[in-house]
């Protein structure tokens, strides 16, 4: 059976955290490079990368009135950042 041209070949789930995103942007970039995507995908990947990133712009935001309003927040532990989970 032969491949699509556009086929898409099954990939692990990306670690929906801050570091999963930027590895799966890196990996799209390299793809680009080496000729394995298009700039259709690399597109539709860099508008729900940019999505992504928005809602953590929100989440930080909220973050951010939440301390000046005194409340406890979870995303500075033992001095250093945790990485925002970004979903399940």
């Amino acid at each position: 059976m032969t491949k699509a041209k556009d086929e898409i070949p099954a990939m692990e789930p990306i670690t929906r955290t801050s570091t999963g995103l930027r590895d799966a942007i890196f990996d799209e970039i390299d793809a680009i490079r080496n000729g394995a995507s298009n700039p259709t995908r690399a597109n539709a990947i860099a508008k729900l990368s940019s999505g992504v990133l928005e809602t953590v712009r929100i989440e930080m935001e909220v973050e951010k009135h939440l301390r000046a309003s005194g409340e406890r927040t979870n995303l500075v532990k033992d001095g250093g950042v945790t990485p925002l989970q970004l979903g399940a």
